[in-house]
């Protein structure tokens, strides 16, 4: 393969790679459907906790909320869920 086509092929399979990897339309809509933590709290008054940047469960009052990415390790964003009832109840993005 000459030079040419690896120019040509790189950046239409990094594209993929994005588009399948991390954008995902149907993740991302989801992703995008969920309250961020601003809002969830706003909803939820007595979800608040002393950390600023997670919230109880509103459902079974639990502290245990956890996170992970949406889909792959790298990616930005995340979803909030409670550990005990494994309801999804807010999003977040990472800092970079």
């Amino acid at each position: 393969m000459n030079m040419e086509w690896i120019a040509i092929l790189a950046p239409v399979i990094a594209v993929t790679i994005y588009y399948f990897a991390f954008y995902n339309k149907p993740n991302d809509d989801y992703w995008r459907k969920l309250p961020t933590l601003a809002e969830y709290l706003a909803a939820h008054p007595e979800c608040r906790t002393t950390d600023d940047e997670n919230a109880r469960c509103y459902h079974c009052q639990s502290d245990k909320v956890i996170f992970q990415p949406l889909s792959c390790h790298s990616d930005p964003r995340y979803k909030h869920f409670c550990f005990s009832c494994k309801r999804t109840l807010f999003r977040s993005n990472s800092i970079l």
